[in-house]
């Protein structure tokens, strides 16, 4: 809806997570604490007798978990920790500066450090709160246990302060550290033919109301960065609903939900009937909004059909041109919205150089060549909103657009809002955890709800 060019580089880099590195306030000292109680990310604790996950599936994402054993009871190794291993305990094997878990094709360590990190006792880890009590800093970094004890399932390490920390074997693997995100979780590209097979859409009532299909739908988003809701009753605090189901509502000087119709005299293109080219909305503000909806209420003139485009899908065009894409990952874009007591500039990804050099001309070459791409007509997803529809998707990957539309005959009306990348996100994760079922299928490998 807001003008400037819809280049971003995360559309080029795509969308990856950062390692998180829990730091919190607390206290300078690692707590001291003699007996644990059981580990889990759940708000209740999980009990040890509950470790319900296979040998086998424990390590489906390295292979699975050899199953061959060490011999079991007491002992102390060269380094001075002492071992206890009882029942099937070929999973684990003690070194000096870590644990390692044993897999089909290979071994990974998990140190000790990590390890201390981890902990998820009362003393350590708020029950309540979930604040952790130490700072990651406060850990000594040559620390080991005195003792590991494992009993096939429960992995327990007491320390040299006598603390003691404890966690199901499936719960070591669940959290340790992974290079790759899983792959079923990469988003899928698209083109216009491909999201005419895949578009996926959900009634207002399954959206609001059924969690299952909510989470059919988040899973859509995810994969697809473009989804569909029906059947929305007439009214246009709908929008706000409809948003507010996956976050808050991200504010602007534009409001929590806006309109977009025709004025006279208008201050921003999306306000008049012209044709509106691909774009992303806001991108001359610090960060962006994750994600937009546009709600339709009316769409009774000729014209007026949205155009929606996949980035991504754009971007990997370029796979037989590299020396075309890193220009345009090196390329500088600058946005501004200067109107009334409103001026907001940004460049991205960073401070517009005052010489561009020689290699200006590959850049621009480069971004004529990525505006071609998205806006060809095999690339294009098109459809006429129709009151009570309405769209939400990924503004910093898909591109949108708007054709022009004749007013004389008729009107045209939609509300809209954002929601930030991280309400999003955490709204995703959510339904993968409580609905691990629905996020085994990619989305997109069937059409899970039509229009119609």
């Amino acid at each position: 809806m807001r003008p400037f060019s819809a280049v971003l580089r995360n559309s080029l880099r795509g969308q990856s997570g950062q390692l998180r590195i829990p730091l919190a306030p607390g206290r300078v000292a690692i707590p001291r604490y003699n007996t644990v109680r059981l580990l889990s990310t759940s708000a209740e604790p999980e009990p040890a007798g509950r470790e319900s996950t296979s040998t086998t599936q424990l390590g489906d994402h390295q292979g699975g978990i050899a199953p061959n054993s060490l011999p079991a009871g007491s002992r102390t190794t060269s380094h001075g920790i002492e071992v206890d291993f009882h029942g099937n305990n070929g999973f684990l094997t003690v070194h000096p500066n870590a644990l390692h878990l044993k897999f089909r094709h290979g071994e990974r360590p998990l140190s000790y450090f990590f390890l201390r990190d981890l902990c998820q006792c009362r003393v350590c880890k708020d029950p309540h709160s979930k604040q952790r009590n130490f700072r990651t800093s406060d850990i000594p970094l040559d620390i080991k246990p005195q003792k590991v004890e494992f009993n096939g399932k429960i992995v327990r390490l007491k320390w040299a302060d006598d603390h003691v920390s404890e966690w199901g074997l499936s719960y070591l693997i669940r959290h340790m550290p992974k290079s790759n995100p899983p792959i079923r979780y990469k988003p899928y590209t698209w083109n216009a033919e491909r999201m005419k097979e895949i578009q996926h859409w959900v009634s207002f009532d399954d959206y609001i109301s059924d969690d299952k299909k909510f989470a059919t739908a988040m899973k859509n988003l995810h994969f697809l960065g473009l989804i569909f809701v029906k059947d929305i009753p007439d009214s246009r605090e709908m929008v706000e609903k409809i948003a507010t189901r996956m976050g808050p509502v991200r504010d602007s000087f534009y409001g929590k939900t806006w309109d977009v119709r025709t004025v006279p005299e208008a201050k921003n293109v999306a306000y008049t009937s012209q044709f509106l080219g691909f774009h992303m909305d806001l991108m001359y503000m610090n960060e962006p909004p994750g994600y937009q909806l546009l709600h339709c209420l009316e769409n009774s003139c000729d014209g007026g059909e949205s155009l929606f485009t996949d980035t991504f899908f754009a971007a990997r065009r370029f796979k037989d041109t590299p020396e075309l894409y890193q220009a345009l990952l090196d390329l500088k874009l600058s946005y501004e919205y200067d109107h009334d007591n409103h001026k907001y500039y940004q460049t991205r990804p960073g401070p517009l150089p005052t010489n561009p050099g020689k290699k200006w001309g590959l850049r621009m070459k480069a971004l004529k060549q990525f505006e071609e791409f998205m806006a060809e007509e095999t690339a294009m997803f098109e459809l006429k909103l129709n009151p009570g529809e309405c769209v939400i998707f990924n503004n910093r990957r898909i591109a949108h657009a708007r054709r022009q539309f004749n007013t004389a005959t008729g009107s045209r009306w939609l509300a809209g809002a954002y929601v930030d990348t991280d309400a999003v996100r955490s709204c995703i994760a959510v339904s993968q955890a409580h609905h691990g079922d629905v996020w085994k299928s990619r989305g997109g490998e069937n059409k899970e709800g039509g229009k119609d």
